[in-house]
C-alpha cells in the first residue's frame, strides 16, 4: 500500500504504467507468500516443542506467548528463532514503509497549493491511521506481561490487535466518501438530538 501511495503521489502520470495488474498481482502474492512462510515457520517451530503439564490456553487462538507459556521450560532457542524471524520481517516492511513515506512527504511539501497538499495527504491518511492503530495495539500486547494479567485482559489485548484494525479498516477508508460522511453526521445528530436519548 505504501508503494502504491508513493507511485500515486510522486509519479501520478505514470501510475497506470507502473502499477499495472501484473505488479499488483506480484505485490499481493508476495504479501500472501511471506505471511504463509512466516506463519508456517512460527507454527512449526512452536509445536515441535513438548508441553509441560496442561496444554490449555486461555485464549481464542494459539497466540505465541501463551503457547510458549505451556511449553517445556527450555524454549530459549524457539523464542530466539521466532524473535529473529519477526524482527527480519518487521525491519524489511518498516524500511519500505518509512522510505516510501519520506519520499511521499518530501514530494507533498513541494506542492505549491494547499488544496493539492491536502488532497495528497488525504490519500495516505487512512493507511497511516490503520498502521498507527495496529502498532499501538500490538505494542500494548508486547509490553503487557501475560503472567501478571488476567485471562480476560489477555483476551481483550489479543482482540485489540487481531480484530480492531481489520474492523476499523473499511470504516476509516469509507470516511473519505462524502455520502458516507454525511450519513454518519446525520446519524450522530439523530442520536444526540432524539427525544428518546434525553429521557
Amino acid at each position: 500500500m505504501s508503494y502504491d501511495r508513493f507511485v500515486a503521489i510522486c509519479h501520478p502520470l505514470h501510475y497506470g504504467i507502473i502499477m499495472n495488474p501484473a505488479r499488483c498481482l506480484w505485490a499481493a502474492s508476495g504479501s500472501w507468500l511471506s505471511g504463509l512462510i512466516y506463519s508456517a515457520a512460527h507454527t512449526g517451530n512452536i509445536f515441535r516443542q513438548p508441553f509441560r503439564g496442561s496444554n490449555v490456553i486461555h485464549q481464542f487462538f494459539c497466540d505465541g506467548p501463551h503457547v510458549l507459556k505451556v511449553l517445556s521450560p527450555d524454549v530459549f532457542h524457539t523464542e530466539f528463532i521466532l524473535f529473529l524471524a519477526s524482527l527480519c520481517i518487521f525491519l524489511f516492511c518498516f524500511t519500505i514503509l518509512v522510505s516510501s513515506y519520506v519520499r511521499i512527504f518530501s514530494t507533498v511539501l513541494m506542492i505549491p497549493s494547499v488544496e493539492g497538499r491536502y488532497k495528497a495527504i488525504s490519500t495516505c491518511s487512512p493507511q497511516l491511521i490503520i498502521l498507527l492503530l495496529f502498532i499501538i495495539s500490538i505494542t500494548l500486547a508486547i509490553l503487557s506481561d501475560i503472567s501478571d494479567t488476567s485471562p480476560v485482559q489477555n483476551l481483550l489485548i489479543a482482540l485489540s490487535y487481531t480484530a480492531l484494525p481489520p474492523l476499523m479498516n473499511p470504516i476509516i477508508y469509507s470516511l473519505r466518501n462524502k455520502q458516507i460522511t454525511i450519513a454518519i453526521r446525520k446519524m450522530i445528530r439523530r442520536m444526540i438530538y432524539s427525544p428518546s436519548w434525553k429521557t
